[in-house]
Formats: structure tokens, C-alpha cells, sequence
């Protein structure tokens, strides 16, 4: 059994918290540049080149590729035959990580200590999201998401009859998100969660749409409805922006697990054109 040591751990989530922040993940970077190109409204071929150019900036001054720094979500998963130095202390360390990256870096704190009254801003960003999940992997792996208001905003739980049509859910994702994306800075990857309980899917959408572009899910059932998402999204029109055009959405990605027969929760979270994450393997 390997121990890892938590200041190791602390350090690593520093560095991928900054990565997150001012670089775009590749894949995305890749998704705009390929919108550019095939995008047919002029105005929305304005915004995708300046995302494009927002994103080449934020690199290289390292500022951050958003105004909305983002609620920070931290996921840890731990393989086998290795163990944390301090599981029940590490926590503690990671809030302190994510405080003085914030303020170390002048990245614009956004979380509240109280969500309905005071609404006191805590001016370090925390707390941050943290969970730890078993792995059968070798090593620790730390993926790192920012995610802004804009797009926690545009989430949303449906509960569902079991036996809907497969043109029903389609249907019922197309009107959340037409009437919801301009909110959310598109063009945007959709995440899709379906199964699990009404209070565990939209862990899974949140996951969806985080996960890689161009990676589809296993299942070629799945897989068939992102693509079917997907284009009945871009077709549309509403695009980059919200200026028209036919890259409303990058990807659209599901996650699904088993639920109980008499259910069928289906969540939807967007990310948006900045979605940012970063991830790190420890052995």
C-alpha cells in the first residue's frame, strides 16, 4: 500500500485550479476552430474567432479565460494499493488550496456564505465541492472543474414517466435548452444524465459535460442520442452567442445509470464555451 502525502495532494490541485483557469482543455479549443469553419452566419463567425483569440490571450498573460471564475468542484479518485497520508484532514487542505489560488492569483471570488439571506461573500471562494470515490486505477487521479453561474444556472431535473418515446426526450431537452442557452454563453456542451435518482442525476449531467469532446458514450444506443440531441440543438439557429447560426451546441454527451423501475430522472447542465477543467494523475 502506497501513501501519498496530502501537501502533495494540496499542490497539485494549486496547479490544476490555475491550469483550469487560464488555459482552454485542448479538445475544446479544437471544437471552436472546427465551429469556425463550417459556422454560416458572419456575426457568429465574429464571436468564434474571438473566443478562439480569448482563449490564445488568457494563456499566455495567464488571465483568466472568464470573468466568472466559477465554483470550484474537485473530484478525487483513489486506486488501489494507494491510500491518502490524512484522508479526514485533506479536505481542510484542499478549501485552503482553492483560497489561496483565488486570492493569490486575483481570480474573482463569487461564493456567498448564505444562499437565501445575508449573502456575505466569503472572499476566498470556498468552499470548493469536494468528493472521493475508489478507483481501480494505479495511483490518485484529481480532476479539477470551474463551472460559472451562467451555466449553473441553465441545470435542470425532469422526472419522467418511464416508456417515453425517444422523440419525447428529445423534445422535452430541445425546449429546456432553446429557451435557456443564451444564458449560458453558447456555443455550449450539453450534458445529459438519465437514470440514477432525481437527487444523484444531475451529478451525472454535471460529469457529461465536463467530459472530453469528441469521446461518445460506449454504448452505441447512447451514443446514437447525443447525436440526435446534438443536431436537433444546432438546428436551431440560434448559435454562437445567441447571433444565429449552426454551432448553438459543441457536443452533447450522456452519462447514465440504473434507477428504480417506477422512475426515469433525466438531468441537463450546459458548459459553456469555456468550460474549464484540468486533471492530474499522483503515483
Amino acid at each position: 500500500m502506497k501513501s501519498i502525502k496530502n501537501i502533495k495532494i494540496r499542490n497539485k490541485v494549486s496547479e490544476l485550479i490555475l491550469k483550469a483557469s487560464f488555459e482552454l482543455p485542448p479538445d475544446i479549443l479544437i471544437g471552436l476552430k472546427k465551429a469556425l469553419k463550417r459556422e454560416t452566419s458572419s456575426n457568429a463567425r465574429t464571436v468564434l474567432q474571438m473566443m478562439v483569440e480569448n482563449s490564445s490571450v488568457a494563456k499566455k498573460d495567464m488571465l483568466p479565460l472568464c470573468q466568472d471564475c466559477g465554483n470550484v468542484y474537485i473530484d478525487i479518485f483513489i486506486g488501489k494499493d494507494y491510500m491518502i497520508e490524512d484522508l479526514y484532514g485533506l479536505e481542510e487542505e484542499l478549501q485552503g488550496a482553492i483560497a489561496e489560488a483565488y486570492k493569490g492569483y486575483s481570480l474573482r471570488t463569487s461564493v456567498v456564505d448564505d444562499p437565501f439571506f445575508e449573502r456575505e461573500n466569503t472572499f476566498d471562494n470556498t468552499p470548493g465541492y469536494i468528493c472521493f470515490y475508489p478507483s481501480d486505477i494505479k495511483g490518485i487521479k484529481i480532476k479539477v472543474y470551474l463551472k460559472g453561474g451562467g451555466s449553473e444556472n441553465c441545470s435542470y431535473l425532469l422526472t419522467e414517466n418511464p416508456g417515453i418515446s425517444e422523440e419525447t426526450l428529445i423534445g422535452k431537452v430541445y425546449e429546456k435548452v432553446t429557451k435557456n442557452v443564451t444564458r449560458c454563453c453558447p456555443p455550449v456542451i450539453l450534458g445529459i444524465g438519465i437514470g440514477s435518482s432525481s437527487s444523484h442525476v444531475l451529478k451525472l449531467s454535471r460529469e457529461a459535460s465536463f467530459r472530453e469532446i469528441g469521446k461518445p458514450n460506449p454504448d452505441k444506443r447512447y451514443a446514437g442520442l447525443e447525436k440526435k440531441i446534438l443536431d436537433k440543438v444546432n438546428s436551431s439557429g440560434i448559435g454562437a452567442q445567441g447571433l444565429g447560426g449552426n454551432n448553438t451546441a459543441l457536443a452533447c454527451n450522456i452519462e447514465y445509470a440504473p434507477c428504480h423501475m417506477a422512475t426515469l430522472p433525466i438531468g441537463i447542465s450546459m458548459g459553456c464555451h469555456s468550460t474549464r477543467r484540468s486533471e492530474a494523475l499522483i503515483t
